[in-house]
């Protein structure tokens, strides 16, 4: 019974990992469009390296300092400059809360580890290596404009409704 809570309690922490991770990309993606609104700005500042990816926490800071500089020469208005600061702030808070479930999964993974009794550290860092990737691969899959764009062919119905 105990190696079964510890299964089902490390699949919890994985997704408290994988889909705040994906939330947070999302708030990210809404914020490169909005840093696509100032094109002209942002060509004076090189974008970042997917590589980035592989320490996620990086990423997310190289991204922040990269669009606080574009945003502190291309937002002119109040309301422009509070919209950016609520996407940074959303964006980071899923980050934290990913990096949780990150650490949570880990302890999880260890524990399960022990249930069988396995020691090996090397055997630990495979695993968490693993799981990562697939939940990095996970959130970018989940984003990927070829997936949305066959989500949206999916559930077009043929008819389109005029919005008042």
């Amino acid at each position: 019974m105990s190696k079964s809570i510890a299964v089902i309690s490390l699949i919890g922490d994985w997704l408290l990992f994988s889909f705040p991770l994906y939330q947070g990309l999302m708030e990210l993606k809404e914020f490169k469009a909005l840093l696509e609104e100032f094109k002209q700005v942002s060509k004076r500042w090189s974008p970042i390296s997917p590589w980035w990816w592989l320490i996620p926490p990086l990423k997310v800071h190289k991204e922040r300092t990269r669009g606080n500089n574009i945003l502190r020469e291309a937002a002119d208005t109040k309301r422009e400059r509070r919209q950016v600061v609520n996407f940074l702030d959303k964006a980071t808070a899923w980050y934290f809360v990913a990096l949780a479930g990150w650490l949570k999964m880990i302890a999880s993974l260890y524990e399960l580890l022990e249930q069988y009794e396995v020691e090996s550290v090397w055997i630990l860092v495979g695993l968490v290596s693993i799981l990562t990737a697939g939940g990095i691969f996970n959130a970018h899959y989940r984003i990927d404009s070829r997936r949305v764009v066959k989500k949206e062919t999916e559930l077009d119905s043929g008819i389109e409704r005029v919005e008042e």
